[in-house]
């Protein structure tokens, strides 16, 4: 069944939208937004804003730069690899 979320803002440039949303994913979202203190319209607010930052180059973590190459890259195929796993097993 779905449901319909109204959004009606007050602020300076903001407007009223209407969504149809399944009204599962509904409760979840009041659920959500109740234990944030937001809004459900913040939270659709909030997740259309990280779509635009989505759209800017992204940046990578110090941390993740530090892992970048550790694993080495593996140029043999899987079906190599599991071949000579055989070999060896059963020679």
């Amino acid at each position: 069944m779905e449901n319909r979320i109204f959004v009606r803002k007050s602020d300076q440039m903001n407007v009223k939208l209407t969504l149809s949303i399944d009204a599962h994913v509904i409760e979840k979202a009041k659920k959500y937004a109740a234990l944030e203190k937001v809004s459900v319209s913040k939270l659709v607010e909030r997740y259309l804003n990280t779509l635009e930052a989505g759209a800017e180059e992204l940046t990578i973590s110090p941390t993740v730069q530090e892992l970048v190459g550790i694993v080495p890259s593996l140029e043999v195929s899987e079906k190599e690899s599991y071949r000579k796993y055989l070999e060896e097993k059963y020679s």
